[in-house]
């Protein structure tokens, strides 16, 4: 099992190795909860059926297109495990996860890296050259991406996926984190069955326990994807859920004013912090380089003042000068800016 760089011990140290949206768990999820306790005595619904109906009417999408899962890491897996693709190219540094996924199935996996030092951009040229020489069956993108915050935007999507096509490849595309960045998703702007957009509810609502993903695609992938799927493996709590969160618009616009407000904060200190790079981000989380230190040097001094960051030795291409902060309430930003200004 992956292990993902959180702390573990004192419950009084702010983690800003987690990068759940700190406005927490809304009054209206709490409610449904309580509402739905009577009914944990029955199975839940054993595809979603409810669930998918309201992503279906949000997005406009027929629900055969649609397959809900317990938390998107579900759904990176079954993928894996229904498609078998020989060749896998991955987008690195990225969520770990992929690559495990399809090392399981004996995938062939290889690398396009993007380099910190051209900002994590990438090179069209380049990735064609790579697709012509390796010629994947699927190509793995996290738009916006974990841990680099780096987003692609959808005109350049389009001239990926038309590289993409070109070879008769798959795009694999994990879109966990595009509530924050209020950018265009690729789900109904692409006309192309070679597409799994996969996305997760679980960072923006701040229910990592309750563990709701959902992927769209064209219905043979879906339908492959049912053959090889447990049943019930979501419950009733995550299913009510759904239909009245995803269209919270209260909810949406506070978190659209949190995360321009504290985003724009944290960036500002953070860039003026002596031996720290920052690379501007569009999620919220932010990937930063230590000139001196390595991340677990600052993690033991950091732990003195009740803090812990994310060290990113674990991401290909990445070592332990990276690290990974999460954007957390005003106060423990505050807390955190001034703690990383004392120690380096």
């Amino acid at each position: 099992m992956n292990r993902h760089g959180g702390y573990h011990g004192d419950l009084n140290v702010v983690d800003y190795s987690i990068n759940i949206n700190p406005i927490g768990v809304t009054n209206n999820i709490k409610q449904i909860i309580k509402e739905s306790i009577d009914n944990i005595c029955r199975y839940p619904d054993i595809d979603g059926k409810t669930a998918k109906e309201a992503i279906s009417t949000k997005y406009n999408i027929d629900m055969d297109n649609i397959m809900m899962g317990n938390g998107a890491s579900e759904l990176i897996y079954l993928f894996a495990r229904a498609i078998r693709p020989k060749k896998v190219l991955i987008i690195e540094p990225t969520f770990n996860e992929y690559r495990r996924a399809f090392q399981l199935v004996g995938s062939n996996i290889e690398d396009y890296i993007l380099d910190y030092k051209e900002d994590f951009q990438c090179n069209l040229d380049k990735f064609e050259r790579k697709m012509s020489s390796f010629k994947p069956d699927v190509v793995v993108l996290c738009n916006p991406n974990n841990p680099t915050g780096k987003f692609i935007e959808l005109d350049e999507i389009k001239q990926l996926m038309d590289i993409i096509s070109n070879e008769n490849s798959f795009l694999f595309i994990d879109e966990s984190f595009i509530e924050f960045t209020r950018k265009e998703s690729i789900i109904n702007k692409l006309e192309s069955n070679n597409i799994f957009s996969l996305r997760s509810m679980t960072k923006y609502y701040a229910i990592p326990g309750l563990r709701i993903g959902y992927g769209i695609s064209n219905k043979r992938v879906i339908d492959k994807m049912e053959k090889y799927k447990e049943p019930w493996t979501m419950n009733t709590f995550a299913l009510n859920i759904v239909p009245k969160i995803i269209n919270d618009t209260y909810f949406d616009n506070k978190v659209i004013d949190w995360v321009k407000c504290e985003r724009e904060y944290l960036y500002k200190n953070l860039i003026n912090i002596n031996n720290l790079t920052v690379y501007n981000t569009y999620s919220n989380f932010f990937l930063c380089k230590l000139n001196y230190f390595s991340g677990n040097m600052l993690n033991l001094k950091l732990l003195k003042k009740n803090m812990y960051v994310r060290v990113c030795d674990n991401f290909k291409s990445l070592d332990e000068s990276f690290i990974r902060i999460a954007i957390k309430d005003h106060s423990d930003n505050e807390k955190l800016i001034k703690g990383l200004n004392d120690l380096l």
